[in-house]
């Protein structure tokens, strides 16, 4: 049987906190981690994510689904724990595509709509934003990524 994972407290703790020790890939990959979802699920997401996995367990950010939990330790709920109404996707998906077209591109916007399309489950609305904001920082928009986060965020708490 294949071992599944789950987050830890310190791995709900990050998704949060957004502390910055965790590398992209390795949170986009801790995202995806759901309770459900095997090693090989897992490493099936992403080229060179049984790396990241191990790198995942190492930091105690998830564990094998068989692995004791503390009684006392919280679960830490964010604003992915479940996907939005329509009518607040509808804003979120407006809020993304509107910065990815003046800072990303068509081709980016194009993508991102195919994406928002297919969503069926929160992490993969989380995935998508992260990669989104990603892609602006990495290309010099960290102003435009910030204030889309800010936006994004409002939406969802909203």
């Amino acid at each position: 049987m294949a071992t599944i994972y789950h987050k830890t407290e310190l791995g709900q703790q990050e998704l949060v906190s957004r502390s910055g020790q965790v590398p992209p890939k390795a949170r986009q990959l801790l995202i995806m981690v759901d309770g459900r979802r095997s090693f090989d699920d897992l490493t099936a997401l992403m080229p060179g994510a049984v790396e990241v996995v191990r790198l995942l367990e190492q930091l105690k950010l998830i564990a094998p689904a068989g692995a004791a939990r503390t009684v006392d330790t919280p679960v830490v709920h964010g604003m992915y724990d479940k996907l939005p109404t329509l009518e607040r996707m509808h804003l979120v998906k407006r809020a993304v595509l509107q910065i990815a077209r003046e800072y990303l591109g068509e081709g980016w916007e194009s993508r991102l709509t195919e994406r928002f399309a297919a969503l069926s489950e929160s992490p993969e609305l989380e995935a998508l934003i992260e990669e989104w904001l990603t892609a602006l920082r990495r290309s010099g928009h960290r102003g435009a990524a910030d204030s889309g986060q800010r936006a994004v965020t409002a939406i969802l708490a909203g």
